[in-house]
C-alpha cells in the first residue's frame, strides 16, 4: 500500500495546451482557396479533364500549403494548469457573483472571474490579469476567449480520466 508521501509525489495538477491561431485574416483566404479547389475538382469530375486543370489544382494546393504554414506560424499555444482546490475556491471567493450572475446560475462574478481564472491558470505564457484583459479586448475572438475560459473551468472542475 502506498504511503501518503508516495501518493503526493505522484500527483500533478491537470494541464492542457490550447493552440489558437492569432491570424484570423488568413482563415478567410484559406477557405476561399478551399472553395476554389472544390469547384475545380467538381468541374473536372463533370466534364472530364480540362486543359490546365492539373496545373491549376497544383497551384491552389501549393497556395493552401503556404497559408497553412503561415497559420501554423501564427499559432500561439497557451498552456494552462488547474489550480489547487483551495486556490480555485479562494479565487471564486475573491470574485463573488453579482445579482445578475446569480440570476444566470453562476457562482462567480461573470465579468471579473473569467479573466482572473485564465490568468491564474496560464503557465506558458505566464500573463497578468491586465495582459489577459488586453488580449480579450483587442486580440481574441469571442470563440477563442470562450475556449480559454472554458478550458480553465474544465481543468478546475473536471476529473482526470485514463484514455481508453
Amino acid at each position: 500500500m502506498p504511503t501518503f508521501d508516495e501518493i503526493k509525489a505522484k500527483a500533478k495538477l491537470p494541464t492542457k495546451a490550447v493552440p489558437l491561431c492569432l491570424r484570423g485574416d488568413l482563415q478567410a483566404e484559406y477557405e476561399g482557396l478551399e472553395r476554389d479547389l472544390q469547384l475545380l475538382k467538381d468541374r473536372q469530375k463533370r466534364g472530364g479533364t480540362l486543359s490546365g486543370t492539373s496545373d491549376e489544382l497544383r497551384a491552389l494546393e501549393e497556395k493552401m500549403a503556404v497559408l497553412r504554414e503561415e497559420m501554423q506560424d501564427s499559432t500561439q499555444t497557451f498552456t494552462m494548469r488547474a489550480l489547487s482546490k483551495k486556490q480555485f475556491s479562494d479565487l471564486k471567493a475573491a470574485k463573488p457573483p453579482r445579482e445578475e450572475d446569480k440570476a444566470d446560475g453562476l457562482d462567480y462574478n461573470g465579468e471579473t472571474f473569467p479573466v482572473a481564472l485564465v490568468a491564474a491558470c496560464l503557465v506558458d505564457p505566464a500573463l497578468t490579469v491586465p495582459q489577459v484583459e488586453e488580449l480579450v479586448d483587442t486580440v481574441f475572438t469571442q470563440g477563442q476567449w470562450d475556449l480559454l475560459f472554458w478550458q480553465g473551468l474544465l481543468l478546475n472542475r473536471g476529473t482526470v480520466d485514463i484514455p481508453r
